[in-house]
């Protein structure tokens, strides 16, 4: 149920604010706002107000402002009826939208004037005319001089419609949204700081490597435990905080790390790895207690009994000193019987456990998650809105520099694709955190939803057909052009851009089914 609560909420409230961008400019511009959806497909929910129709649909991964003359309506708009006007007892209202006259193709009338001209061939005649009004189908039958009192634009020529406004205001209309995604964490972080946010402890410590995972990258590159980090890639790092941000930077590339050892400092070279675990896959291990912070529902610690605040201690009587020797040891027993020897409280048990195998790599998992030590950063309003702001700022900046490096990286080729795909996570990545972020509180999830906001806004603004980066590049064109691309080259690219966008969803899903035991280091990465 969490997961389910924190995806709706997070998903939710933020593309409602991204939508919501894309509305007050569009309305401050004058545009015609025909729709606001929260979700896409069936109509679940809505009410009108005025001339826009605001809903609720069933698939919940996303929404839409619908702005009239986007793309070619191909109808005409009846405006300005007076009360008594012939318009008016003939039947039609303002808002109307002509979308067929029976007898006549309206895809080739690009004008009213030209439209008028046609049925005035025929005087005397009665047409029937096709309208949509409110989402309803309406035949009105009237003659050429039916529409007197009123005024009737097609598309290209309606004041009102977004292909008639200023290329800078199609532009703001269009940046809106994403920018009220990375606006929006300056809201929300102060409030979190208000609340009050628990987060690990040992980010904030120093980086002394405690464990090295046997033949790991980091074991090969001739790390050691006890090794103090002082620098990485030239820059000095104060905490582990630092150390994750500097391996997340590097994804995929060298790091030059500086340890000092003993009296000494030495350089020791090794590869980023492409993956969400970063340090922790290249085999570097955090200050971690082999105890037990969470049981995950249904899987076999809990199935066997074990409970949150066991110590293991003991795995087939392999004494074991952290959790990373811990997860080594269940990991290379898949499917196996084990035994693990446990204190809870002032008692030594043991028990018995088969961890399942787990993802792509089949390795052991029985699961649980580390108790990790916190520190809750409160603090009275008007700090609590400083530190907010600062927080904010950060946030805003590291994602942007680690989505513009992972990026520059794929299209240099210095990231292959292969590597790539391992970092790319999809909703059941979002979900999965989400529910998460409900179980630690609603400033937890406030401030997940904040990291989410900021890279839904990136992502919108990248050049791809279909998103809001790909309409700015129509709009460059057509700056540079003086003139718009034409609606069969729009049609071919957004189709293009579709495929894409469904391809890419298809291997982030494939990707969160194959790493769901990785999360946890997701979240603790913007901690």
């Amino acid at each position: 149920m969490s997961i389910v609560v924190g995806f709706v909420f997070v998903i939710g409230i933020l593309v409602f604010i991204h939508e919501l961008g894309h509305f007050i400019f569009a309305k401050k511009s004058g545009v015609r706002v025909e729709k606001f959806s929260l979700g896409f497909g069936k109509k679940l929910f809505g009410f009108r107000r005025g001339e826009t129709e605001y809903l609720i649909s069933a698939l919940p991964l996303g929404g839409y402002v619908k702005m009239f003359g986007e793309g070619g309506e191909g109808v005409f708009i009846v405006e300005d009826v007076g009360v008594d006007s012939a318009a008016h007892k003939a039947g039609f209202l303002s808002g109307d939208k002509i979308t067929g006259i029976e007898g006549y193709d309206l895809s080739s009338i690009t004008s009213w004037k030209e439209l008028e001209a046609r049925l005035r061939k025929k005087p005397g005649a009665v047409y029937t005319f096709f309208v949509e009004r409110e989402d309803k189908l309406l035949e009105i039958k009237a003659g050429p001089d039916g529409f007197e009192g009123s005024s009737v634009y097609s598309e290209k020529e309606y004041p009102r419609s977004f292909s008639k406004q200023s290329i800078l205001s199609r532009l703001k209309i269009i940046v809106a949204g994403p920018l009220m995604n990375l606006i929006f964490p300056f809201v929300i972080m102060p409030i979190v700081f208000m609340i009050g946010i628990s987060v690990p402890a040992y980010l904030e410590m120093s980086p002394t490597i405690e464990y090295v995972a046997k033949d790991s990258p980091a074991e090969i590159a001739g790390f050691m435990p006890g090794d103090a980090i002082s620098e990485i890639n030239n820059k000095p790092v104060a905490n582990w905080r630092d150390v994750r941000f500097a391996f997340a930077e590097s994804l995929g590339s060298q790091v030059v790390v500086k340890v000092k050892r003993d009296d000494a400092t030495k350089s020791l070279t090794i590869i980023a790895p492409a993956t969400p675990g970063g340090i922790e896959d290249a085999g570097i291990a955090l200050p971690l207690e082999a105890v037990v912070g969470r049981l995950m529902p249904g899987a076999p610690a809990e199935k066997s009994g074990i409970k949150v605040g066991d110590r293991i201690v003991k795995i087939d009587g392999q004494p074991v000193v952290n959790w990373y020797e811990m997860a080594s040891l269940i990991g290379v027993r898949a499917d196996a019987e084990i035994s693990l020897l446990i204190e809870r409280d002032t008692e030594k048990i043991s028990i018995s456990v088969k961890p399942r195998p787990m993802g792509e790599s089949g390795r052991g998992i029985i699961g649980i998650e580390p108790l990790m030590g916190t520190t809750l950063k409160k603090y009275g309003f008007f700090k609590s809105i400083t530190e907010g702001i600062k927080a904010a700022a950060k946030l805003v900046v590291d994602i942007t520099n680690l989505l513009l490096l992972f990026v520059y990286k794929m299209v240099t080729g210095q990231l292959s694709l292969s590597a790539a795909k391992n970092v790319i996570g999809g909703p059941i990545a979002i979900a999965q955190l989400s529910g998460t972020a409900v179980q630690g509180g609603i400033a937890t999830l406030l401030h997940f939803t904040a990291f989410i906001s900021v890279s839904l806004g990136l992502i919108n603004l990248f050049p791809i057909p279909v998103l809001d980066g790909g309409h700015i590049v129509y709009l460059t064109v057509e700056a540079i052009r003086r003139r718009p691309l034409s609606m069969k080259t729009l049609e071919i690219t957004q189709r293009i851009g579709f495929v894409f966008l469904i391809l890419l969803m298809f291997l982030a899903v494939y990707n969160d089914i194959n790493r769901l035991d990785v999360f946890e280091k997701l979240k603790e990465l913007f901690n």
